[in-house]
């Protein structure tokens, strides 16, 4: 039985002989699918907004990294050992955060760089056709 959905009914594919066939319309549940599926893609985005707000557990050797950094920053033991530690956390969760937008500013910068040298080869065709007489095509 072959079957095609759409968003009113199914229609059910039904091979009786094998030179008959027929079609029949069979009730559809897809609004409750969709539901189900609206309700675990809401859970599951939910879950993962707040499993982003708590900081990254990097692992000891990092936590070791981090320790040492703060001891040649002359801070052993302490509230300045604890605070240097807690900047160094913020430090390392930062840094993919500053990654990701970089890369952002990357990308933006090169669409402004397509768009300057399109606009630069499309001023040079007007210019062209000016100097042959003839009307030239106007670089938004």
């Amino acid at each position: 039985m072959f079957s095609q959905s759409s968003p009113d009914f199914l229609l059910v594919l039904s091979i009786t002989t094998p030179t008959e066939m027929k079609i029949m319309k069979a009730p559809s549940n897809l609004g409750a699918v969709r539901k189900a599926v609206l309700a675990i893609v809401t859970v599951t985005g939910i879950g993962a907004t707040g499993s982003a707000a708590f900081a990254i557990d990097w692992g000891p050797e990092a936590h070791r990294e981090d320790s040492r950094t703060c001891e040649r920053f002359g801070a052993v033991h302490g509230r300045e050992y604890t605070r240097c530690m807690l900047d160094q956390q913020r430090r390392r969760d930062d840094s993919l955060l500053n990654a990701s937008e970089q890369q952002r500013n990357n990308a933006e910068a090169a669409r402004n760089n397509v768009e300057t040298v399109r606009r630069m080869r499309c001023n040079r065709e007007a210019e062209r056709a000016r100097d042959r007489g003839e009307r030239p095509v106007f670089c938004r």
